[in-house]
């Protein structure tokens, strides 16, 4: 087992701070008037669900989205003073579980609505109205027949909600037939809070907020949006020590599949990062890292545990066995690895933070490096944090 003591060969570091800094000014943007929910789902997006949800309720956050109610129970137990609420998991099995955790299901489909008519008792739940993602949702016609039926005015929803499929591409028409279906269900069932927008969708117009935010992209640093200038902090740094250097001659291969073969007599590293660790494998050959000031490429394959670093042209002073090469940071971010490897860069965060040490900073409270593990279930209780 790793000591405290013992650096690890490759530190994913999350800054806290930035997650607060990213909470504060997309609650800038959005106004007074427009309550910012935290989405910590997938353990914060491989982040660390539990030191993430604690550094934002610092900041002020009072309302938690996760996927399931497992996450749910252990973002309860870390005593947690906010509403949590739970996209998806079975209301009509657990509802024990809910009510004794003081946790609010989402309605996704009509046996959920069937189920929360028949507690026979009040309810607080979100209501998720299908507008056009063809996900999860209340279609209309099930929108129409509980409201004709009473059940809205029996168990009113605390918020409705539904999901943008385009709110990257703010010229995209279905953004705003997906508004204009929202609203009109809205205007229908008048809940006390709706919400639309999600990270991207904060960058719409004000239309688009109505009056609560889902926000889980842009508090770890990812601009889905392409807003220039960016606005949003980098929270992730991502470091790798080197193994071994060595001289490589001419014409030589490097990696599986001989992919690159070297110009010259060379001075290749080897980094202890590979796709185990999240690194993806299609980034092979088109991204570099970072060594005090100077940049070197990595050529050849990403290999399980390993990458080849170029660091031929980089002064000796500034590399060694034992030293970091940085792949991310303030001049390379996850959206700009995923982009060179192809991939989405939710899904690049998410498999770097479950494959790598995290090491969280500016704590609140000293954390020692965590690897996804959160602590058993206890059985704390909130109150519903909104005015409903």
């Amino acid at each position: 087992m790793l000591s405290l003591a013992e650096p690890a060969d490759v530190v994913f570091e999350i800054d806290l701070k930035a997650v607060q800094a990213n909470f504060r000014t997309i609650s800038a943007l959005v106004g007074p008037h427009v309550k910012v929910a935290a989405v910590v789902k997938s353990d914060a997006y491989g982040l660390g669900m539990l030191e993430i949800a604690r550094a934002l309720a610092n900041a002020g956050c009072d309302l938690f989205f996760v996927a399931n109610l497992h996450e749910a129970l252990l973002l309860r137990s870390s005593r947690i003073d906010a509403a949590i609420a739970v996209f998806c998991d079975e209301f009509a099995r657990f509802g024990q579980f809910y009510r004794s955790e003081n946790l609010i299901p989402l309605v996704n489909n009509g046996s959920e609505m069937d189920a929360i008519r028949a507690t026979g008792e009040p309810q607080t739940y979100f209501l998720n109205v299908e507008t056009g993602f063809s996900r999860l949702g209340l279609a209309f016609d099930d929108v129409r027949r509980f409201y004709l039926s009473g059940a809205f005015g029996q168990h009113p929803p605390a918020v409705m909600l539904s999901h943008l499929a385009c709110a990257d591409c703010a010229a995209d028409a279905t953004n705003v037939l997906q508004k204009n279906r929202f609203r009109a269900i809205y205007d229908l069932l008048k809940p006390t809070l709706g919400s639309l927008a999600a990270s991207a969708g904060v960058w719409l117009d004000k239309s688009y907020h109505f009056n609560m935010v889902r926000v889980g992209s842009a508090l770890y640093g990812l601009n889905n949006a392409g807003i220039q200038p960016n606005p949003l902090q980098p929270v992730v740094r991502l470091r790798a020590k080197f193994l071994d250097i060595r001289t490589v001659a001419r014409r030589e291969a490097v990696g599986y599949g001989a992919t690159f073969r070297t110009a010259r007599n060379s001075r290749i590293a080897t980094a202890a990062i590979g796709y185990k660790h999240g690194l993806p494998w299609s980034c092979a050959n088109k991204i570099s890292v970072r060594l005090g000031g100077y940049t070197a490429p990595v050529i050849g394959r990403i290999s399980m545990e390993y990458i080849a670093i170029d660091v031929t042209d980089i002064p000796e002073t500034v590399w060694g066995i034992g030293a970091f090469a940085e792949i991310l940071g303030e001049d390379f971010a996850v959206d700009e690895l995923a982009a060179a490897a192809g991939a989405n860069p939710q899904e690049v965060l998410t498999r770097l933070g479950a494959g790598c040490t995290r090491q969280h900073l500016n704590a609140s409270s000293p954390s020692a490096p965590s690897v996804g593990k959160a602590p058993d279930a206890g059985d704390s209780h909130s109150p519903f944090a909104l005015a409903v």
